[in-house]
């Protein structure tokens, strides 16, 4: 029998606690990392480049967390791996994955390249399933730890010109099944979250033209598009002890677009 005492009123206190996210510069990634940050957290974001950390470290340092960040080419297997040491010794341990690093190349099937498919597939599938190994091993060690990676509503619905991604994704989401089932006995919990269209960076071309924002937003019943912070709040609880009997999920956050 299992005694657990849940603090409800501080599920999200996340002081004590380690968290890695990849993709750390992006809009998501960044409001992942001051989140965390927010509720206690020593946050280490990883990142291609280091545009934009210094601002975001500063945000996150405002709550009196530590932040660093660290360069990591994802294409690279022995780069993933000195990412995840230098993360253990900066921080001491990753007590959360935030495995989100990944991007977009829209076309129609025929148009894409091979060059197209490596690049895609490397980052968004091959690059996200090295990174959740090399921390697993550490959190295995461990027995114990939280992972959420970043799948789409491409990992379950076939919208077109979005071959190669749809394909990473849906990887994603049954990567996170067997992980799960993998680590289950060494305490770890594997998710993904599921964004919908979320104003970032990447989608702000679509959001400046009104009529393919109206399109976007006739399929979405909540009638708008998300929000980083949206997807921060689920990636919070995903983390937290209140999710400890969740793993192996694909939680979609996209303000019902997949309800019809």
């Amino acid at each position: 029998e299992v005694d657990i005492s849940m603090d409800y009123r501080n599920l999200l206190d996340f002081r004590g606690k380690s968290v890695l996210i990849t993709g750390g510069n992006g809009s998501m990634g960044a409001e992942f990392a001051k989140a965390f940050a927010s509720c206690g957290a020593d946050v280490a974001i990883a990142d291609k480049n280091d545009e934009g950390s210094d601002e975001i470290i500063k945000d996150c340092e405002k709550f009196g967390s530590r932040a660093f960040f660290i360069p990591v080419d994802l294409l690279n297997l022995s780069s993933i791996d000195k990412m995840v040491h230098e993360a253990i010794n900066k921080m001491g341990k990753i007590d959360i994955l935030c495995n989100h690093a990944g991007f977009n190349n829209r076309k129609a099937a025929v148009d894409y390249t091979e060059a197209d498919w490596d690049a895609l597939i490397g980052v968004d599938l091959k690059a996200v399933f090295f990174v959740a190994t090399k921390v697993g091993a550490h959190m295995i060690e461990r027995r114990q730890g939280k992972i959420i990676n970043t799948a789409s509503v491409s990992a379950a619905r076939g919208h077109k010109n979005l071959s190669i991604y749809a394909s990473a994704k849906g990887g994603i989401r049954q990567m996170t099944k067997v992980l799960a089932h993998e680590w289950a006995e060494y305490g770890i919990n594997v998710n993904a979250i599921g964004p919908g269209y979320v104003v970032t960076k990447q989608t702000e071309n679509y959001v400046k033209d009104p009529q393919v924002f109206q399109s976007l937003v006739s399929h979405i019943p909540m009638g708008r598009l998300g929000l980083p912070e949206d997807m921060a709040s689920v990636v919070l609880f995903l983390a937290s002890e209140g999710a400890s009997y969740i793993t192996g999920q694909t939680i979609f956050a996209e303000g019902g677009r997949m309800i019809d």
